[in-house]
């Protein structure tokens, strides 16, 4: 038999320690990646302004500029040549390259590059515009083979590749462009310790702030299951009293008429005695009734489910409340539009279901008025049961509440049928609904599973 599933509590404290600290795991590395981006790039720009002021100064300096300019001079040639030497000595230099305004190579620290000219160079176009361009990374394993590379210590981890733009001393127009290759160790152990930094200030925050958080929601969880508790249990009472109100109002006037009915038979002649003993058994019935029905209210039996012919079951249940609409002028009839009528249910349970639907239903009818039990569905799909009676109806905030127990619209009703009803429909792994309107009677649906 399936159950109507239960919803599952919430558990706050689980699911934060995981997906919280997945989360908070995922911020962290996050701003410590940004971070470190963030140093890294800051370190290598200003070490490339360090650069090109360096280069500035020195070509500057003895007028080396000019060869720039005017490179048929032996004299700016010979005096160019030996400023740039100095780059060569620069810690860290791997290569330099001297561009003149025509993009050609005008000096280079390797002398196969000298004299060339080359096309497509980005960073090379930046620099003639006037800005000092920056490029670096890691470097990789296939970069260390490189001729540039040799004797290159393997604390050297990343590379800046800047070009220069320089101008003559009062100069509008940039004059040629020198380029850096660098592998600088003094600055790769620079970037390394501000990543170590940053990755152990990042790791701190995050478990700090994991940690406080999980305080939190710790508290947050026990305050939360603490008053789930409380209102449990102010329910619980609320529900007793409920109940305790409703079971003595119920059974007070029964007792009352037992009393009334035992102190006249003292009496009474032998033959009004008799109708007084049967008055008495009257309301013991009424009081047996009143009791079975609480106690099928906190049934949690299983039953006993088998293949069931439902069509069957709904002809006895008809035929047997059919005097019971006679005595009232009413009319029950039962109609078969289902092409497969077999379920695995309770027959008991569900007899006692649509007992209690049809009584109401009868109940609910004045005279000459007619209930009809109707029985649907298409194989393989569940089988829909509906009642519609031809009663009053009832009113919209009447049908929000008619499920609460000891709720009732009946002088005399004790208010648990209909839950009763929908808590054994829900065993049987089915569901029970109302749709009512004023002056349009009322149709209770119950849909049932076929196995």
């Amino acid at each position: 038999m399936s159950r109507t599933p239960r919803a599952a509590p919430l558990r706050l404290l689980r699911w934060f320690a995981g997906l919280g600290g997945a989360v908070i795991a995922l911020i962290g590395l996050a701003n410590a990646w940004v971070i470190s981006s963030f140093l890294t790039w800051q370190l290598l720009e200003r070490e490339a302004a360090v650069s090109a002021e360096f280069v500035q100064n020195i070509l500057s300096s003895d007028g080396s500029l000019g060869y720039l300019v005017d490179q048929n001079s032996d004299q700016l040639r010979e005096r160019f040549l030996g400023s740039v030497l100095h780059l060569t000595n620069l810690k860290g230099v791997l290569r330099a390259n001297v561009y003149g305004v025509d993009r050609r190579v005008l000096w280079s620290s390797d002398a196969q590059l000298i004299g060339k000219r080359f096309g497509e160079n980005d960073e090379l176009d930046r620099a003639m515009a006037g800005e000092l361009v920056v490029e670096g990374g890691r470097l990789k394993d296939d970069d260390l083979s490189k001729r540039e590379h040799e004797g290159l210590s393997p604390a050297a981890a990343f590379f800046v590749e800047t070009y220069i733009p320089v101008q003559l001393p009062g100069g509008a127009n940039v004059d040629g462009v020198v380029e850096l290759y660098k592998a600088p160790q003094a600055l790769t152990a620079a970037i390394h310790e501000g990543q170590r930094w940053v990755a152990m200030s990042a790791t701190a925050g995050a478990l700090v702030l994991y940690l406080s958080l999980f305080w939190l929601v710790r508290r947050a969880d026990h305050t939360l299951r603490r008053q789930h508790e409380q209102l449990r249990d102010a329910e619980t009472m609320a529900a007793m009293a409920e109940l305790a109100a409703s079971v003595a109002h119920n059974i007070r006037n029964p007792l009352a008429s037992i009393r009334s009915s035992a102190e006249l038979s003292l009496d009474a002649p032998g033959e009004q005695s008799s109708e007084h003993a049967a008055d008495i058994l009257i309301q013991v019935d009424r009081i047996s009734t009143r009791i079975n029905e609480l106690l099928r209210l906190s049934s949690t039996g299983e039953g006993n489910v088998r293949l069931v012919d439902v069509a069957d079951l709904l002809r006895d249940c008809v035929a047997d409340h059919q005097s019971t609409f006679q005595q009232r002028r009413q009319v029950l009839v039962f109609e078969n539009a289902a092409s497969q009528t077999h379920a695995s249910t309770d027959p008991q349970l569900l007899k006692q279901v649509l007992q209690s639907l049809l009584s109401n239903a009868s109940e609910a009818m004045g005279s000459d008025k007619a209930c009809q039990v109707v029985l649907l569905g298409e194989a393989p799909g569940p089988l829909l049961i509906e009642v519609r009676d031809a009663g009053p109806g009832l009113e919209p905030a009447q049908v929000e509440k008619i499920f609460r127990p000891f709720f009732t619209t009946k002088p005399q009703g004790l208010g648990l049928g209909l839950t009763l009803a929908r808590r054994i429909v829900d065993r049987l792994g089915g569901s029970l609904g109302l749709d009512s309107r004023p002056g349009e009677g009322t149709t209770v649906r119950i849909k049932l599973p076929r196995s």
